[in-house]
């Protein structure tokens, strides 16, 4: 349906615009040499507006139309709950799928059968069979008569990973196979450069004896390119993918442990060993034959003769029964390292008490002294006994620190930079910098074939989604104080959820609890909990984390959680005191006066400062249905960091749909308007005009987002499992925000400022705790499990 006459006089308004537009460029261009002047002319012409959401508050109700819109919403939302025929797979969070059936003799140790996994030369992997057997070993092998020191498992890579993608090259003859000339082709670099360059060994040059050191028994397990470190130089997308995967199959060390989370509380942890040795080799297969089947003579007369063994794994049966199991008892955290009472504030029952938690200046402290005390300590221990593969880690973290400043240190942290130029998949100019270049599976935009954008889109909010639900439920089960900043923080003011369109989320923590974090649980693999989903996350805590002066050498981020199954993480920064000089920059906009100038100020290893007050009392509150928790001053630190970020509701063609509470794409919007409405002809083509789209967004009718909805499943799925996160978080922000319009130099703009209310204000405080402790709880996922989706969804529902 057209817009009314208001809107015709406007477009005919723009339309005049864009031809004295042209005629200017012409001119322009006709009387001017510098083309690049030209271009900068017109750049600097481009105004940014500010918009009012006043009118936001008119009726829902239609009054050209006698349908009650509303009602048709409600309609639609009823037939999503009842889900007929799972026409909304989308809100079917729920973990399925869990069962795999697999021949049990092809995964013993001690078959000579040549469909033996121990034998051929390709790899299998399904994380159904990995986790089973795991959780099923920890079941029979943990309890009382066993300490936790001395229980560890055996630990292989490719269980663990999809590193699938090389047996097509494994299958090949070795004088087949590719080989490191084919990984220089697809890397700028000098074509005459040595191999060494690019940190790859052909297959042919290796040696018996490295083979053997690398854990393989023959060339033929291996592919051509054995890559064996990380080469800066972009290379091109399924390049990268390659050279990580190869690196991780062949040189990737073990992790130290695995934490297994559970959504009933505690953890169940085992460390792993520190030599590779898979499933086919370690004999987990027969131990897991031995446990369940051991009276059982069909079965074990069965076993490595030749014939199928066909059994049924399922991780999520195996789990549960894990937990019933009454001699292993999940980890749960001592009162003495609960340093901050953070885990003992979360699970108070009293509804009125605030929990908001307060941090000690202390807790940003972190010296040389300090420093020095940790390495002597542990430098006294290692010449008493042999350190664990953990202790040792962090000695050489200490020791390594000692010896250098953010100055000369070595980078820790390796990102996957993709060649870009030449790439007509990479239409959105992906250059990978946010994603860990061993585990990077594939850009969240990059073209595949096979899959739609929309389905791409749903990929990223999984990954995103599911990366901050692990954090913060090992961040609360361990008491690790933590909190969300930076692009995080302003996708929670809007909505409670994460951006579709940034894949960046940044987390700081004091820098005693980096320590801790680096100092317990580096090189953990996190596993999600069995009964939600297949997740597998690596702490990576950065060698240099005790160096708390600037870095020049690029280390900024301290630790990393990354998604083992995409290479996409979570960035953590230490806040802690330090010499740097703060920016004037600082104090001229406003982020800190005449009052801060003596308060004691943190910092991150990038001139990011604070003052205790900015950050402390932490507030609790949810992101994506996930507890977290977010600074005491938000407002002015968001404005800081994005002048316009608070008010301006589209960003690179997404757009703030306030119907909704959700961040849509143009491309996703355009079914619920008039094409004429929001599109401009420049040169005989149509366009998205910016601004149009953006007006009829935010004054959005009842009918439109009806025919959004309606003609969408995608969006109606998502809008069903966002919606009551999206309105406790409108109530939320009217507890912490003044959200008014000022008029000022003729036009109407935006501010927000944060409501200090509560401090002063014992009734509106008390009902602002009991809202908080009331609603802000780990609730069900908010999307399905990514092995799921990638394996069985997607292909299932696949829009041709």
């Amino acid at each position: 349906m057209a817009k009314p006459i208001h809107h015709i006089i406007k477009r005919a308004c723009l339309v005049i615009i864009i031809v004295n537009a042209i005629y200017l460029t012409s001119c322009l261009i006709f009387y001017s040499k510098d083309n690049e002047s030209i271009i900068q002319s017109i750049k600097n012409s481009i105004i940014t507006p500010t918009y009012s959401y006043t009118h936001l508050e008119a009726t829902d109700q239609d009054e050209a139309t006698a349908t009650n819109y509303g009602e048709e919403i409600k309609k639609l939302l009823e037939e999503v709950k009842v889900n007929k025929d799972n026409k909304y797979w989308l809100t079917n969070t729920k973990l399925s799928h869990t069962k795999l059936t697999v021949n049990a003799n092809d995964f013993t140790n001690n078959s000579q059968s040549e469909t033996s996994w121990k034998n051929k030369n390709s790899i299998f992997y399904d994380p159904r069979l990995t986790l089973s057997l795991y959780i099923n070993y920890i079941k029979h092998n943990s309890g009382q008569e066993v300490s936790k020191e001395d229980l560890k498992v055996p630990f292989d890579w490719a269980d663990w990973v999809d590193l699938t993608l090389l047996n097509e090259d494994l299958a090949q003859p070795l004088a087949d196979r590719k080989n490191c000339d084919w990984i220089k082709k697809f890397t700028k670099i000098d074509q005459n450069s040595d191999i060494s360059a690019i940190k790859c060994m052909d297959n042919s040059d290796l040696s018996p004896k490295l083979i053997k050191n690398l854990g393989f028994d023959s060339h033929e397990q291996l592919p051509g390119y054995v890559v064996y470190g990380y080469c800066e130089n972009r290379a091109f997308h399924d390049t990268r993918i390659a050279q990580g995967k190869s690196y991780i199959f062949t040189h990737l060390q073990n992790p130290y442990k695995l934490i297994f989370l559970n959504r009933d509380g505690g953890t169940y942890e085992v460390d792993v060993e520190g030599t590779k040795s898979g499933i086919a080799k370690s004999g987990l297969m027969n131990e897991y034959l031995s446990n369940n089947f051991g009276n059982n003579k069909d079965v074990l007369k069965k076993i490595n003769v030749g014939s199928e063994l066909n059994l049924e794994f399922d991780p999520t049966k195996e789990f549960k029964s894990l937990k019933k199991e009454e001699k292993v008892q999940p980890m749960h955290l001592k009162s003495n390292e609960d340093s901050y009472k953070m885990y003992e504030l979360l699970h108070n029952k009293d509804i009125t008490k605030s929990p908001d938690l307060h941090l000690p200046n202390e807790a940003f402290h972190y010296s040389s002294s300090i420093v020095h005390e940790k390495f002597t300590l542990l430098e006294r221990l290692r010449n008493l006994q042999d350190l664990t593969r953990s202790e040792d880690a962090f000695y050489n973290s200490l020791k390594l620190s000692r010896e250098h400043n953010g100055n000369s240190e070595p980078a820790y942290f390796q990102m996957s930079t993709l060649s870009v130029i030449g790439d007509p998949r990479n239409a959105d100019k992906d250059q990978g910098w946010h994603y860990d270049w061993r585990f990077f599976n594939g850009g969240l935009t990059y073209e595949r074939e096979g899959w739609t954008k929309s389905e791409l889109t749903i990929r990223t909010n999984i990954i995103l989604e599911r990366l901050v639900r692990n954090w913060f439920r090992f961040a609360e089960e361990k008491g690790l104080v933590s909190w969300l900043m930076h692009g995080p923080l302003l996708s929670w003011y809007w909505n409670g959820l994460t951006f579709p369109f940034d894949n960046d989320i940044d987390i700081q923590m004091p820098v005693k609890e980096l320590v801790r974090l680096g100092e317990n649980y580096n090189q953990t693999l996190v596993i999600e909990d069995l009964e939600e989903g297949y997740g597998k996350y690596l702490i990576d805590v950065g060698t240099f984390i005790h160096n708390r002066d600037i870095s020049t050498t690029g280390n900024h981020i301290d630790a990393r959680l990354i998604d083992v199954d995409s290479g996409i993480y979570i960035d953590i920064t230490g806040l802690s005191t330090s010499d740097a000089p703060v920016p004037q920059l600082f104090y001229t906009n406003g982020v800190f006066g005449d009052k801060e100038k003596d308060m004691e100020k943190y910092n991150d290893r990038r001139k990011h400062f604070y003052t205790l007050d900015q950050l402390a009392p932490l507030k609790y509150s949810m992101l994506g249905g996930v507890p977290a928790y977010v600074p005491n001053k938000i407002s002015s630190r968001l404005h800081f960091e994005y002048p316009s970020g608070l008010t301006r509701p589209e960003y690179l063609q997404w757009h703030f749909v306030p119907k909704l509470g959700l961040w849509l794409s143009e491309e996703q919007l355009k079914g619920a308007f008039d094409v004429n409405d929001y599109s401009v002809l420049l040169f005989h083509d149509s366009h998205v005009d910016k601004l149009s789209m953006m007006e009829l967004v935010l004054d959005m009718s009842d009918e439109e987002m009806y025919k959004l909805l309606k003609s969408d499943d995608m969006i109606l799925s998502e809008y069903y499992n966002t919606q009551k996160l999206t309105k406790l978080h409108e109530r939320e922000k009217k507890y912490l925000f003044n959200i008014k319009n000022e008029s000022a130099t003729g036009s109407t703009d935006i501010v927000v400022e944060d409501r200090t209310e509560l401090k002063s204000n014992a009734e509106l405080e008390l009902e602002y705790n009991k809202f908080v402790n009331k609603n802000f709880k780990m609730r069900k996922p908010s999307t399905i499990p990514l092995f799921q989706y990638e394996r069985f969804e997607q292909p299932s529902h696949h829009e041709k």
